[in-house]
């Protein structure tokens, strides 16, 4: 792992050791090497496993709910320029009525 991944594990793993709530112990079942790739993760960083897994799952979260929030920034873009662009006639009339 590289210093800077390192790095960045260590920073998203910090949430962890701090969350307030308890834990909850579950099982799971994940490929061998996934598994591996995890624990190498943890050993490079100082942590635990379920930290590296915890802190995987998080980051997967935000940005599922990133994904959510952008798509719909961008139904909100079009129906704003759809809106937009239907107004434009009656603005432009509006305009070419008014006495200066």
């Amino acid at each position: 792992m590289s210093t800077t991944a390192a790095r960045l594990l260590r920073e998203s793993l910090a949430p962890y050791a701090t969350e307030s709530g308890g834990h909850t112990k579950i099982s799971i079942s994940l490929p061998s090497e996934l598994v591996e790739a995890a624990r190498a993760a943890a050993a490079e960083s100082g942590s635990s496993l379920s930290a590296v897994i915890a802190a995987s799952l998080r980051r997967s979260i935000t940005e599922a709910e990133q994904t959510t929030i952008d798509r719909s920034l961008e139904l909100d873009a079009d129906e704003s320029a759809a809106w937009a662009e239907a107004y434009a006639p009656l603005a432009a009339r509006m305009w070419e009525r008014l006495e200066w």
